[in-house]
């Protein structure tokens, strides 16, 4: 399938009346009946950038694509009524003809099936295009198998300085129990692990979350870590979802704890990196 280039973008993008005999020259009154009915989400307010993605008869994803793209497609006879069609208002796959804003751009020479749960497309989508989320214990689960590779890494990388900083573990424990401890010692001990740690973490996450979409941990839990749109994290967006898990290991668990109580599974750091936890 070959992608069309969308439409010239005029003052009326994103907001064309539906095709029709009546509805260029209707009264304004009837028009408003009109969006009454069909609702405002099947003609965005202008500036909304709105986008689609589809299957096409290849089983390949196209996209994404702007609405007028798509009207393009469909009066090209490259969208049919029982295309899946990928919406990022709803983030969910749909046959073109159920989608109402293409209800009038359909070409109806473009017959659908009668049964779309028996088309072998539908049956694909409907079971991989929606992702199920992860939820608390499988994620925890992952949490741990990352944390034991993150201090085996650790253990590996400080072997040349480990005689030093037991001794400075030691100190610090020391002072800690202490009715008057030492808060240099502390403060001493405190810096030098977050110098070691924070690095590292970064560029673990960083790595794997933007090249593979999982780290080693949640591979092995069948699990990805992509974008809320469902598109691919890339290396910025997974750096940014590293320093923001920061914020949730300030909340004393709570961050985490709303991966048991969203509907979504996502814990506060997927809020603000916008970003989510799916199986695979």
């Amino acid at each position: 399938m070959t992608v069309a280039s969308g439409r010239s973008e005029g003052k009326d993008a994103g907001r064309r009346l539906p095709k029709g005999p009546y509805f260029h020259h209707c009264h304004p009154a009837v028009l408003g009946f009109w969006f009454a009915i069909v609702g405002p989400e099947a003609y965005p307010p202008r500036g909304m950038s709105v986008q689609y993605k589809i299957i096409g008869g290849d089983g390949r994803e196209y996209g994404p694509a702007t609405l007028e793209e798509l009207r393009t497609w469909c009066e090209e006879g490259r969208v049919g009524p029982a295309t899946p069609v990928w919406k990022s208002d709803d983030q969910r796959w749909h046959p073109a003809s159920q989608r109402e804003e293409l209800k009038w751009d359909l070409r109806l020479d473009l017959e659908a099936p009668e049964d779309l749960e028996a088309d072998p497309l539908a049956e694909f989508v409907a079971r991989h295009a929606v992702p199920r989320p992860a939820g608390f214990w499988v994620r925890l689960g992952a949490h741990i198998i990352d944390w034991m590779v993150l201090t085996s890494l650790l253990t590996i990388l400080t072997l040349p300085w480990s005689e030093s900083l037991a001794h400075l573990q030691e100190g610090a424990l020391r002072e800690a129990k202490s009715s008057t401890p030492d808060f240099q010692i502390l403060l001493q001990f405190v810096l030098i692990s977050l110098s070691i740690n924070l690095p590292l973490t970064l560029i673990y996450q960083t790595f794997f979350n933007g090249r593979t979409g999982a780290t080693p941990g949640k591979r092995l839990m069948g699990l990805r870590v992509e974008r809320a749109d469902g598109m691919p994290l890339g290396y910025s967006g997974a750096a940014v979802r590293c320093l923001a898990e920061l914020v949730t290991s300030m909340t004393l668990g709570f961050g985490y704890l709303m991966i048991a109580f969203n509907p979504d599974k996502r814990a506060l750091h997927d809020l603000i990196a916008k970003t989510r936890v799916v199986h695979r």
